[in-house]
C-alpha cells in the first residue's frame, strides 16, 4: 500500500470485508477473473476490467482471495470532489482500465489519477479546506476546526457535506484514519497507530477501521507493506 496526500494505491487480495463506505472515490481493477462488488449496488467484473465506486457508496469486494488493484482518491487530492454526476457503480473505459493495469508504483498511480481527472466533471472543494485539513492535529473537534477556518460550526458542517459528502465529525474521523494508517508504516504497532491518529485506544481505532474499510487491522492493513509519498 502506498499513501499520499488525498490518494492511496493498494494491491491486495480481498479479505472478508464487510459492506462499508468512505470519503474517497475508489477505482478497483480486477487482476483475476470473476470478481464482484456487492453492497448497495452489485456488479461483476473480470480480469482487466475496472470500476469506479463513488465516494459514499456502500460496497464490498468479493469473493475472498481475489487479487484487486485499488486506487483511492479523496478531495484532498488537488481539491477534487464530485468525480461523477451518476449514481451507482461506473465501469471505466477499456483504455482507462488498461492504463491502470500497467501502474507499478505510487508515482504511476498519481499520474493515472491526474490523467483521469483531466476528463472527469469534478468540482473544487472550498479553498479554506485545501491548506488546513492536511495540517490539522488528529482528534481536533469540529468547533476548533471551525474556529481555525474562521466560520461557524453550522457553516463548516454544510461545507463538509458539500465537499466531502459527510458531516464534519465523519470528515475528521477519515483524517484520523489516514494518520493512523501512515503510522503503521513506521512502527507496525496498532497501539502506536491508534495514538498517532488521536484514537482513545486500539479498540476505538479498530471500530473506525471496520466502519470505513470493512476490515480489522489483523485482517487487513496491519499485514500490508506500507509506504508514504509526500
Amino acid at each position: 500500500m502506498t499513501l499520499g496526500v488525498g490518494w492511496a494505491l493498494l494491491d491486495a487480495r480481498t479479505g472478508d470485508n464487510r459492506p462499508h463506505s468512505h470519503v474517497a472515490h475508489q477505482f478497483s481493477l480486477a487482476l483475476e477473473p470473476d470478481c464482484e462488488i456487492g453492497g448497495t449496488y452489485q456488479l461483476e467484473f473480470t480480469q482487466g476490467e475496472a470500476v469506479l465506486i463513488p465516494a459514499g457508496t456502500t460496497h464490498c469486494l468479493a469473493p475472498v482471495g481475489k487479487a484487486i488493484r485499488t486506487v483511492y482518491v479523496d478531495p484532498l487530492f488537488t481539491g477534487v470532489r464530485d468525480l461523477t454526476r451518476e449514481r451507482g457503480l461506473i465501469r471505466l473505459s477499456p483504455d482507462e482500465a488498461a492504463a491502470l493495469e500497467v501502474v507499478r508504483c505510487g508515482e504511476d498511480a498519481r499520474r493515472w489519477v491526474s490523467t483521469y481527472l483531466r476528463h472527469a466533471p469534478f468540482s473544487q472543494i472550498d479553498h479554506r479546506f485545501q491548506a488546513i485539513l492536511s495540517e490539522i492535529e488528529p482528534g481536533i473537534s469540529p468547533a476548533t476546526l471551525a474556529h481555525v477556518v474562521g466560520i461557524s460550526t453550522t457553516r463548516l458542517r454544510e461545507l463538509a457535506i458539500r465537499d466531502f459528502g459527510v458531516p464534519t465529525t465523519k470528515l475528521l474521523q477519515w483524517l484520523q484514519l489516514q494518520r493512523a494508517i501512515e503510522s503503521l508504516r513506521q512502527s507496525r504497532s496498532l497501539a502506536d497507530a491508534a495514538a498517532a491518529g488521536g484514537f482513545s485506544d486500539q479498540a476505538h481505532f479498530t471500530r473506525r477501521l471496520v466502519e470505513w474499510f470493512g476490515v480489522t487491522p489483523s485482517l487487513g492493513l496491519a499485514q500490508l507493506e506500507i509506504s508514504v509519498i509526500r
